[in-house]
């Protein structure tokens, strides 16, 4: 059986699951074990938290999982090379290069080392126990399939997914298949908050429908919102589908401002904000705003890291511990000396490097100078997601501008960037106000901006009036 519900935002997707899962928990007299899967650990941590809440600790039977480590554990470690005849145990999600030919070099010499990179964790998984994959042709193949498939089933009574929308196609395909197997599957999500795989949640769902079966069940959409006040429902319903508008559960207004770098006081405000921990985020890196903590480990290039490893001069050392070592000590020469000097000490300390590590390493170093030089770490609205905080300070773009107000093509409607913005539009609990840096609209006059925030009703920030000064 599989069940999926739709909610928007604010609608309690987290607690809502926790308390099918408690009584789930209640009813279950077997010996198998019942998943909540979710995609970030911050949303797992939250889960925990609910279950701890309720029972005083997490009870054996249940298990809360990343979705990544669900696959690797459950799946690709223990059958991957009974299945497909790949050896895996372990698993890195540094990033990988853009271009494809570097990219497939570094995930080949991960292979080589019996290491999976998180990017193809949910196709590998989903190959793993798909008997209809090709290369699971022959009865034999597939009768392994088969028995893999038998074996996490009689260890799984229920599984548990949130923030279904952030899984892309194989990794819904892999919960079918498990679902279809006797393990009960319950999937929450909100497709207008899927931007890490825009389509695929929503694709999903109209495919399950298709096939109208009694195993699988779409769920009324939950649109009652009993976090989000009405002044910014007024704004984010804009981007909805008609039958995903949202409803306020309160009657909490709440309150949506502009502020602009024609005031005095513009970067002291943001300055107040950020020292006060509120959710401050723009939809990339953008002149003086960065996304990106130089705190972040500097990683190596594999092959580097592997001379490193093997330094007998330090093999006495826990190697884990010593490569972040020398991260840290990276990290405090770029404060002091520079990226040639810095790459020419770490020789001579060290090891000698490739060509190809030398420029590896050169890049990774002159990305985190880059980054100290900003002079705002703020976060992504990518990062944001699934946070909240009673006042958010969203810096606008261009991009993100010409979407608010509407001047874009009707293409362009429900793609990446408009499910961003409605992410961006719903973090707050009260208050949010939309920041214009007008060194990040070069195209667009500040009377136009003003003009179109008085069309959305959204008012000019008074600071001092807000602090009740």
């Amino acid at each position: 059986m599989i069940e999926i519900q739709i909610a928007g935002a604010g609608a309690g997707k987290t607690y809502g699951l926790s308390q099918r899962i408690f009584e789930c928990n209640n009813l279950n007299d077997s010996h198998k074990v019942i998943y909540a899967i979710t995609y970030t650990n911050s949303a797992k941590n939250k889960i925990s938290e609910t279950i701890i809440k309720k029972y005083g600790y997490v009870p054996e039977k249940i298990k809360i999982e990343t979705v990544h480590s669900f696959f690797l554990n459950e799946i690709i470690y223990p059958f991957s090379k009974y299945s497909i005849s790949e050896i895996f145990n372990n698993a890195v999600s540094f990033k990988l290069p853009d271009a494809d030919a570097l990219k497939n070099y570094k995930k080949r010499i991960l292979k080589e080392k019996q290491i999976i990179h998180n990017e193809d964790v949910f196709k590998k998984a989903k190959i793993i126990i798909d008997r209809d994959n090709s290369k699971h042709g022959s009865k034999l193949k597939k009768s392994k399939v088969d028995l893999i498939v038998s074996h996490i089933t009689s260890k799984i009574s229920h599984i548990f997914i949130d923030e279904a929308q952030d899984l892309d196609f194989d990794a819904l395909k892999a919960f079918e298949i498990l679902g279809l197997n006797n393990i009960k599957t319950y999937m929450i999500g909100d497709p207008k908050q899927a931007i890490k795989n825009p389509t695929d949640f929503n694709g999903f769902i109209e495919l399950c429908k298709s096939k109208e079966s009694d195993f699988y069940k779409i769920l009324p959409n939950n649109n009652i919102t009993k976090r989000l006040p009405k002044e910014i429902l007024k704004i984010s319903n804009i981007f909805c589908p008609l039958d995903q508008k949202q409803e306020v559960e309160n009657n909490k207004k709440g309150n949506a401002y502009y502020l602009t770098s024609k005031e005095s006081d513009f970067y002291k405000i943001i300055e107040h904000y950020k020292s006060d921990n509120k959710l401050i985020f723009i939809e990339k890196r953008q002149h003086i705003y960065n996304t990106h903590n130089i705190s972040k480990n500097i990683f190596f290039p594999l092959t580097l890291e592997d001379k490193l490893r093997n330094l007998k001069k330090y093999s006495h050392l826990d190697k884990d511990l010593f490569i972040k070592s020398i991260s840290n000590e990276l990290k405090n020469q770029l404060e002091v000396n520079n990226i040639q000097n810095v790459l020419k000490e770490f020789q001579v300390k060290y090891c000698s490097m490739e060509t190809s590590e030398y420029a590896e390493l050169k890049e990774t170093l002159i990305n985190s100078l880059n980054n100290s030089e900003s002079k705002y770490i703020v976060q992504s609205i990518d990062s944001v997601k699934g946070l909240e905080s009673d006042v958010c300070l969203f810096i606008l773009n261009e991009i993100m501008f010409n979407y608010l107000i509407g001047n874009i093509t009707v293409d362009k409607h429900h793609n990446k960037i408009w499910k961003k913005l409605y992410v961006a539009l719903t973090r707050t609990n009260e208050t949010l106000i939309f920041v214009v840096d007008m060194s990040l609209f070069p195209n667009i006059s500040l009377g136009k901006i003003i003009q179109e925030f008085g069309n959305l009703e959204i008012i000019k920030f008074d600071f001092f009036k807000s602090q009740n000064f």
